[in-house]
């Protein structure tokens, strides 16, 4: 026997000692498995640990068929589009925002009524039965209101006291029954302004 055979036997006999010593199995399954031994599908990629087996184990076809990368193929059709999922629930309302700052003054308008005035006019002092008055406003101006009264007759009645126009008013009264044994007057007066359209 030679001294290579001998280390040989001493090595397969120490690794079957220890085969028998860490898992409690018999020496001889530490033995060389070739491809007889193993049924064709019967080891899968599950039957093998993750860095148990490096390629240099491997038979050359086997290393050659792994090394051997074929052609990346066309990118396969997109499929269609799934159906569209369902609105989710309504978020929570956020806080309230902060108040802006004010914004600046703006100009100040124009007056709608400048240039008030009041206008008076009187009719005759005299004994006629039916008096009438107008009372024009100044040019540019129009008439805002107004009014009349009758003076020395308490027996007078107002017929009218209004706007003649937009920028005159005009009364008018009468004794009942006939003309008065006295004098008597029609007073009037117009309120009268500029106004802004």
């Amino acid at each position: 026997m030679t001294r290579k055979r001998t280390a040989s036997i001493a090595a397969a006999t120490a690794t079957g000692l220890g085969v028998l010593l860490v898992t409690g199995l018999p020496a001889d399954a530490a033995r060389l498995i070739t491809g007889a031994d193993i049924k064709n599908g019967s080891i899968t990629r599950a039957d093998v640990r993750k860095g148990t087996l490096t390629l240099d184990r491997l038979s050359r076809p086997t290393q050659r068929l792994i090394l051997s990368n074929g052609a990346v193929g066309p990118t396969g059709p997109r499929g269609a589009t799934g159906p569209r999922g369902a609105t989710g629930a309504r978020g929570a309302t956020g806080p309230r925002g902060a108040t802006g700052s004010a914004g600046a003054r703006g100009a100040n308008g124009t007056n709608g009524v400048t240039g008030y005035q009041v206008v008076q006019n009187s009719s005759a002092n005299d004994t006629a039965q039916t008096k009438t008055i107008s009372i024009d406003c100044p040019a540019g101006k129009v008439v805002l209101g107004g009014g009349a009264t009758a003076a020395g007759n308490d027996t007078a009645v107002l017929q009218s006291s209004n706007p003649d126009g937009n920028s005159r008013w005009a009364a008018r009264a009468t004794i009942p029954g006939g003309a008065p044994g006295s004098g008597w007057q029609l007073n009037g007066y117009a309120i009268c302004a500029n106004v802004t359209p």
